[in-house]
């Protein structure tokens, strides 16, 4: 038995070594093979832009999901009108190949003005092409377009949008629907769309959080983040195996981990309370005083322009307050006003904003053993997923705060270091030969260097917002923005770049 388990944490370690250093030629979920965020030692220019190292770019309908590829096809869902869009485009010049459509249960409202209807990332095996709408539930169609069959669901509740992606998992598909009417994480066949098991979530709010395979040394695991607990289930039968309760109450990023760790940081307004909530609303250089915080006129008046004693959308400056300006307005009449003033200060609402650190192996409840072997709780990200490099993890927050930690004991090498622009950081950082790649939704992506110091090493501007996770394939960086899918490839050499 010994020498089996020896044996499984050799094999563990080896895995986790492809998965880092390999050169994917597909991208077939989000964040890529594996869900790590890699694409090994693939190279893309560090200059590029609209008039600079482009390879092509197209118009796209609305939608905030990630493109995927498999071979010379990219994957794209979206949305137009009540429509919700399932498109191939080909990856060499942007043509599109085929576009599908289903129609949408409802109307849909969102509390946030980036938030949609096409949210969830498609995935794919080679075979079939997964898409999942939140308002009209799972759709598998072959690599040619055609129907391979449909899972009509009812929509979890929420107002930001369903934000989880489908993955596959060996021979199944899972899928997270926390906050539907028959709230599960489900266990699917790829083929046919019939259950293998369901795992009750009753009284998990709408996930934004993936799911993640974890391969560690012992044993393979399906890690799911829900409200204020962190779950792993046997991939298998779907039986829990452990959880570890007060995390996030209202968690957007997914885990990541490596064979010794597996990884959850995890941000919200919701798990704050008071100033820092009213704060994290907006830009860090904008200070507030005591008595702005105790009395709400006060507050009002630094933003009332038309002095009405209410605040208007376009009063407030570009800011998480402004992107949300429909949750805060309560009743609805596009006014902020005093009275709800109070929800930016009120207690803080369930669960923590903290990261933790699972080593493998445990079984039940893991809080206050052994088994959380570190946690943090400093410069935590709110969508952007951890980032996990040799023995570094990256976290990306929020006005493009960067801190880098060491996996096996959470000490940082850095921490709170600046990427030059602000705005949100919904895209989650990837790692792309000796660089990481992240996204500000301002429009820039920057490269800073895959090191224990801070280095940044390029800054290029589409000046288009840009809220999904780009792809990398054959040295080619793929980006999705509100508006386009860009496709930016380097020249054959240096000397030509």
């Amino acid at each position: 038995m010994r020498g089996l388990a020896i044996i499984s944490k050799i094999l563990a370690v080896f895995l986790q070594a492809i998965h880092a250093e390999s050169s994917p030629q597909n991208w077939p979920q989000f964040k890529g093979v594996g869900s790590f965020g890699s694409a090994g030692e693939q190279t893309i220019p560090h200059q590029f832009g609209p008039n600079h190292n482009l390879l092509w770019r197209i118009d796209v309908p609305g939608g905030n999901a990630s493109p995927i590829i498999w071979g010379d096809q990219i994957f794209l869902a979206g949305y137009r009108g009540q429509e919700r869009l399932m498109i191939a485009i080909d990856r060499g010049d942007g043509r599109t190949l085929w576009e599908r459509s289903v129609p949408a249960h409802s109307e849909e409202e969102f509390t946030h003005r980036l938030a949609g209807p096409a949210e969830a990332t498609p995935c794919t095996d080679g075979e079939r092409v997964y898409f999942y709408f939140g308002n009209y539930g799972l759709v598998a169609l072959h690599l040619d377009g055609t129907l391979a069959w449909e899972k009509p669901m009812s929509r979890p509740r929420s107002g930001m949008g369903v934000g989880t992606s489908p993955i596959l998992v060996d021979d199944a598909l899972v899928l997270i629907r926390d906050g539907s009417d028959d709230p599960c994480v489900l266990s699917l066949d790829p083929a046919t769309g019939e259950e293998i098991w369901k795992h009750p979530r009753l009284g998990y709010r709408t996930s934004h959080s993936s799911p993640f395979v974890w391969e560690n040394e012992l044993r393979t695991e399906l890690v799911i983040a829900g409200t204020t607990s962190l779950v792993s289930l046997d991939p298998r039968t779907g039986r829990l195996l452990w959880e570890v309760e007060d995390t996030n109450g209202f968690p957007c990023t997914t885990p990541t981990g490596n064979a010794q760790r597996l990884l959850f940081p995890s941000w919200s307004a919701n798990s704050s309370g008071g100033r820092d909530t009213l704060e994290a609303h907006f830009d860090d250089e904008l200070e507030f005083s005591d008595d702005e915080l105790a009395d709400p006129k006060l507050f009002f008046k630094r933003f009332d322009q038309n002095n009405d004693q209410a605040i208007e959308r376009e009063e407030l400056p570009p800011s998480r307050a402004r992107d949300v300006f429909k949750w805060l307005d309560r009743n609805g009449n596009s006014l902020w006003e005093l009275d709800e003033f109070s929800v930016l200060l009120r207690p803080p609402g369930r669960g923590r904003n903290v990261m933790v650190a699972i080593k493998p192996g445990g079984e039940g409840l893991l809080n206050d053993t052994e088994y959380v072997v570190w946690e943090h709780r400093k410069h935590l990200p709110y969508v952007a997923s951890p980032l996990i490099s040799e023995n570094r993890v990256y976290l990306v927050k929020s006005l493009g705060v960067v801190s880098c930690l060491n996996v096996q004991t959470g000490e940082p090498y850095y921490s709170g270091e600046r990427a030059g622009v602000k705005g949100e950081y919904f895209a989650s950082p990837l790692k792309v030969g000796d660089a990481i790649l992240t996204a500000s939704s301002l429009g820039s992506l920057i490269l800073f260097k895959d090191s224990e110091t801070f280095e940044l090493i390029a800054t290029n501007s589409i000046d288009e917002e840009i809220v999904a996770t780009p792809a990398i394939v054959d040295n080619t960086l793929y980006v999705r923005s509100l508006e386009s899918l860009w496709a930016f490839k380097g020249p054959r050499n240096k000397a030509e770049e």
